[in-house]
């Protein structure tokens, strides 16, 4: 199969090539532009602007079997940029995308925050909190109404080799790179379910390769405390850190204080199940960072 990632320069957009290229899949991977590190092996690159015409010339161009839309992972605060950056992608697909396969990476904070002990399903309410999740929500919602063929992958939070510096784990790891001392972050007190960047993209082959629709919810079923996660990496990092948390805030907390996805319909339709546990995750992104 010929598939196109668009967004496939990104952290997570890089390990769905990967892992698509690995099963032998002729890979296109879509950005605005070139990026400053090398593509895994066996992906092309094509540079595209989603607010022209190139999106549709190139789709004419490559005529793919599959499209998994990985564009605009991570949230900005600012929702031009935001709908820039992944609405206009979305869009653009579904005018010309006609019956190819679609994937389209979404995101678990598209559902109300759950209540603690809560699991995530795809039948809970959808009534995001955050403009990030409101505008994934809304391309989710085109995507379902408007696509042939298509499966929604809701993703919840995600770590392993290469976060990048915009995610708790990236900015963690790069202060401690950085040799300091003290870590000081802002309050820890949410719990999350955290899959590895890896099992995303396993997921999302599955997806590729197979026929169901509609929502599919990824996760472990599990919610960690975010605390753990950081204090994982400083282990990985074999030396000691002093953690200082500032207070807490009494307003409400985006995506709720606890939030985990239950993972049953992605073992039913998709055999799919997270394989890498968080501990592992931890040591080989700080083994990333560190060069190995």
């Amino acid at each position: 199969m010929k598939t196109l990632v668009p967004g496939g320069t990104g952290w997570v957009g890089r390990a769905v090539c990967a892992a698509l290229a690995g099963v032998g899949h002729e890979v296109v991977a879509v950005a605005r532009n070139r990026p400053a590190a090398p593509l895994p092996d066996g992906v092309r690159l094509r540079t595209a602007d989603a607010s022209s015409g190139d999106l549709a010339e190139l789709l004419a161009q490559e005529r793919p079997d599959a499209v998994v839309n990985a564009a605009g992972g991570y949230w900005t605060g600012d929702p031009a940029a935001m709908r820039s950056s992944f609405g206009e992608v979305t869009a653009r697909l579904l005018e010309t995308l006609g019956d190819v396969r679609l994937v389209q990476l979404g995101t678990l904070l598209e559902y109300a925050p759950p209540e603690p002990g809560e699991l995530l399903t795809e039948s809970s309410p959808t009534r995001p909190d955050t403009e990030y999740g409101r505008i994934k929500l809304a391309d989710s919602e085109a995507v379902l109404s408007s696509a042939a063929d298509a499966v929604v992958l809701r993703l919840p939070n995600v770590c392993g080799p290469g976060a990048p510096e915009a995610s708790l784990p990236g900015r963690v790891a790069a202060h401690l790179r950085a040799g300091a001392d003290v870590l000081e972050l802002g309050a820890l007190r949410t719990e999350r379910d955290y899959v590895d960047a890896r099992d995303v993209a396993a997921a999302v082959v599955a997806a590729v390769r197979g026929d169901a629709t509609g929502v599919v919810n990824l996760g472990t079923g599990t919610a960690v405390p975010v605390r753990s996660l950081v204090e994982g990496l400083i282990r990985a990092a074999g030396r000691p850190v002093e953690l200082r948390e500032r207070a807490a805030s009494d307003g409400p907390v985006p995506g709720g204080l606890v939030s985990a996805a239950d993972p049953t319909r992605a073992r039913a339709v998709l055999g799919w199940a997270a394989t890498i546990p968080l501990e592992r995750s931890l040591r080989d992104h700080w083994a990333a960072v560190q060069g190995g």
